[in-house]
């Protein structure tokens, strides 16, 4: 019988989930006495905001590695609502991807990691918005749930809880913070949480955590206390706020990139509840293991090992480490589940492990899997410190929401050997339940025990138990694939599991300009070692699909295969959404597609969305067809132009310096071109001689942030032929109705007609980083406010220029014309055709 390590509660869930993910590797003697240090401290501070990138990474790094602190930042979303500075990823690859940004951030600055199940969706004007938006009770409880969870002796916010922090969300984080201070300590609220395990928590004080962008911004309030974060540390040889600079400019799909501030530089919090204090945000708190009953036996042994350390010998101090642990879990059942004593007791075995130089890996034989597939873990163990160390057993576990039961076990009880590596072979079959890739929240298993947690544990994990004469301990370390890359040597990569099928569309967006049938193309992929089966398409009753079904063999694990069907779509305009079923011997079921964020900061990550696509008919007409695109932070435009029949050529800066430009139709700029495309600020001259000789430029939004060092500044403020500014103005409601400035200009009416319905069914946002201030050789051609705001002209201006057009333009297109919005496609092709109206 397979055993299970049940876990009994939603907060040991939370706390030794969290403790497995969060452990800091020791690499090195300083980095092993800091975490010695650490030993002796039990404070805890969070801090909250409400997106990734949002946490001041100098006041993480200072407490955590800096007052030994354990240290968190509770992000209210994932970022998903964004945009990308590296890659064309947008929504639920954007949230991802960020996530791991954050979680690499963490790995420097040493603070943990969590998040509420709030979605950002884009920029919001005001709190209320936000609140309504995200569920204000849910989001709330989420947040309570972090507070009890994680217990936090001091709460941080990024924010004020009004119009000085800005965004919506910003102010909605804030407002988050202060309620849920006092709800967290109520059991009245969210009592669902209390009888799943966790406790009231009332956190000693809540501040706010001024924010100084500009060297102009308000000061600090009097009384306000003050943390040094330019300290340096010997140990590490550099400064918290060099440690800083590194942990934020993990944040590259935000151009988040930033230059190390050195020397001593100070910030400041404000008292927004709680105890006053008036010189320490921990004031009159204890932070020794004094606060904990009964532990005096392990403070004193911890104390001796820090005491004891030497840097040339570090495995000296494994007797009194050893001798501690078995003190912590000689205490009362009930102060065991402390989450506190839980934290410490995980940071204590791993500087035990780090203390014995031990290193434990587990390899499987491949990255990808799917139930029922056979799979090998080579484990391996090798003992570098001198210390003699017997390892009593060995077992594979697999993880589930349910909890982790074991597949395989040793027994073993013989001495590890002095740098000569043990090693154990597992081979097994993938259980039927083993959870899917997906992360748990996107609706992939464990959403609920899970719940708050920054990403899904590894399916599968090694579990080493090990003693000394002193005691036992354990080292439990995920599964995963290594393998050798040809320029960056040894890599690691998480294991993917997945159907024994997978289904990718050519095209998540079909879109029919006519009544004629179209092909809809799509590629069966083999997850498991060997698939067949059947696929179907399941569209709309107005819609006729040919075949019915294809059937599918595939022999080896990663074959493919394509397949195609015929669509007929209605005679007159219609919406649907076509979904994908395949069988593979159980009935059809939803079929899943592979998405795979592969970049150079983050682990390789895998998503596995359902196999679906937006179906749109309506007229469509264009004129010109051959279209160049200078791509900038990256967008999936220049395919969703070929969609619907252009001709597209991304043009690198050799073929915008040397080639005819005069063959295209019209060119486009990408989204942030002008930021990440230095080359342009002289090409620039060149497109504007081609929109001279009668080409069209159309230049989509650049960003101008008004704050140094904060994103990807401009490369030259002269984008167009005329004088104009980039500003910050946005409409963020997609539904702001919008006005024809100018009604008879060729944009509304050629090819085609246009009218305020086209304007229906945007997503997220209408504009962002309008124009203003633009000469008056301008014409501005829309007008649209968010509610209650003026009306806004910057979103689409249009210049005559020699023969040809310029346009440059806020309107939210990379969002639009991947997604098929008819209204926002009908009007870009009238923009791509303007060199070709007759006025």
């Amino acid at each position: 019988m397979p055993t299970f390590r049940r876990i009994a509660s939603f907060a040991l869930a939370a706390t030794v989930l969290t403790g497995l993910q969060a452990q800091v590797p020791v690499r090195d003697a300083a980095e092993l006495q800091k975490q010695l240090d650490r030993l002796q401290t039990l404070g805890s501070v969070l801090y909250i905001a409400a997106h990734p990138d949002d946490e001041n990474t100098a006041v993480l790094a200072t407490l955590s590695k800096g007052r030994n602190l354990r240290t968190a930042y509770l992000s209210i979303t994932r970022g998903g609502g964004g945009q990308d500075l590296i890659g064309p990823d947008l929504g639920d690859g954007l949230a991802a991807l960020r996530t791991q940004e954050l979680l690499a951030a963490r790995r420097i600055d040493g603070a943990e990691q969590f998040f509420t199940s709030a979605v950002d969706f884009g920029y919001s004007k005001t709190a209320e918005e936000s609140l309504r938006i995200w569920n204000h009770d849910r989001v709330l409880g989420d947040v309570v749930r972090t507070i009890r969870t994680f217990r936090p002796d001091v709460i941080l916010t990024r924010f004020p809880p009004d119009a000085r922090a800005g965004h919506g969300h910003h102010i909605a984080s804030a407002l988050l913070a202060i309620e849920a201070f006092q709800a967290a300590a109520d059991p009245s609220r969210y009592p669902e949480q209390i009888r799943a395990g966790l406790r009231p928590w009332q956190a000693t004080r809540l501040l706010w955590n001024h924010f100084r962008f500009t060297d102009d911004a308000p000061k600090p309030a009097p009384g306000s206390l003050t943390l040094d974060v330019g300290a340096y540390d010997p140990l590490l040889g550099r400064s918290y706020g060099e440690v800083a600079a590194e942990s934020r400019s993990q944040h590259r799909s935000q151009g988040f990139g930033v230059l190390a501030q050195r020397g001593q530089r100070e910030e400041s919090f404000e008292l927004l509840a709680g105890r006053p204090a008036k010189a320490d945000l921990f004031e009159g708190l204890d932070l020794t293991w004094s606060r904990l009953p009964g532990t005096g036996e392990v403070a004193s042994l911890l104390r001796e090992a820090r005491q004891g350390f030497r840097a040339d010998r570090p495995a000296e101090v494994l007797p009194r480490l050893l001798r501690a642990l078995t003190a912590l879990r000689a205490l009362p059942s009930g102060l065991q589940a402390d989450p506190l004593v839980q934290a410490k007791t995980a940071e204590l075995e791993a500087v035990i492990a780090a203390a014995a130089g031990l290193w434990v890996e587990a390899v499987a034989d491949r990255q990808s899997l799917a139930p029922g597939d056979p799979l090998t873990v080579n484990a391996a163990l090798l003992l570098r410190g001198g210390h003699p160390l017997v390892l009593e057993s060995l077992s594979l576990e697999a993880v589930t929401p349910e909890g982790a039961r074991s597949l395989m076990s040793r027994q073993d009880g013989k001495p590890l050997p002095d740098n000569l590596p043990r090693k154990e072979t597992f081979t097994f079959t993938v259980p039927a339940d083993t959870p899917l890739s997906q992360p748990h929240w996107l609706g992939g298993p464990g959403s609920a025990i899970w719940a708050g947690l920054s990403e899904s544990p590894a399916p599968f994990r090694l579990r080493a138990r090990l003693a000394g004469a002193e005691g036992p301990f354990e080292v439990v370390v995920p599964v995963q694939f290594r393998f050798r890359d040809p320029v960056r040597g040894e890599r690691y990569q998480p294991l993917a599991v997945v159907p024994p099928a997978l289904v990718n569309l050519a095209e998540q967006v079909q879109i029919f300009a006519s009544p004629k049938a179209q092909e809809v193309r799509l590629k069966v992929l083999a997850g498991a070692s060997a698939a067949s089966g059947r696929v179907r398409l399941v569209v709309p009753a107005a819609w006729i699909v040919e075949p019915r079904e294809s059937a599918f063999t595939l022999d080896r694990a990663g074959e493919e295969k394509d397949l195609s069907f015929r669509l007929t779509p209605p005679a007159g305009p219609a919406s649907g959404e076509l979904r994908v079923e395949v069988d593979t011997g159980a009935g059809f079921t939803p079929a899943r597609s592979l998405v795979r964020l592969d970049y150079p900061h983050i682990p390789l990550q895998t998503l596995l969305p359902e196999a679906r696509a937006r179906l749109e008919r309506f007229d469509l007409r264009h004129n010109g067809h051959r279209i160049g695109y200078v791509m900038g932070a990256g967008d999936d435009i220049p395919q969703a132009l070929r969609r619907i029949g252009y001709e597209v050529e991304l043009l690198p800066d050799e073929a915008l310096a040397r080639e005819d430009l005069a063959r295209f139709d019209a060119i486009v700029l990408g989204i942030r071109a002008f930021n990440t495309r230095p080359a342009l600020r002289t090409l620039k001259e060149r497109l504007h001689a081609y929109v001279a000789a009668g080409g069209t430029e159309v230049v989509l939004y650049t960003v101008n942030t008004g704050f140094p060092g904060i994103n990807a500044a401009m490369v030259t403020d002269a984008i167009g032929p005329y004088p104009f500014k980039v500003g910050r103005k946005r409409i963020t409601d997609e539904t702001a109705p919008v006005r024809f400035l100018l009604p008879g200009h060729p944009v509304f009416h050629w090819p085609n007609e246009l009218t305020a319905g086209d304007f229906e069914g945007w997503v997220q946002e209408r504009s962002l980083y309008d124009a203003e201030g633009w000469d008056a050789r301008y014409t501005p051609l829309l007008g649209m406010a968010d509610p209650g705001e003026p009306e806004d002209s910057g979103a689409l201006i249009v210049a005559k220029h020699g023969k040809g057009t310029y346009v440059y333009t806020g309107l939210a297109f990379f969002r639009q014309l991947p997604d098929g919005v008819p209204g926002a496609t009908r009007l870009f092709a009238n923009l791509l055709a303007l060199g070709h109206a007759h006025e």
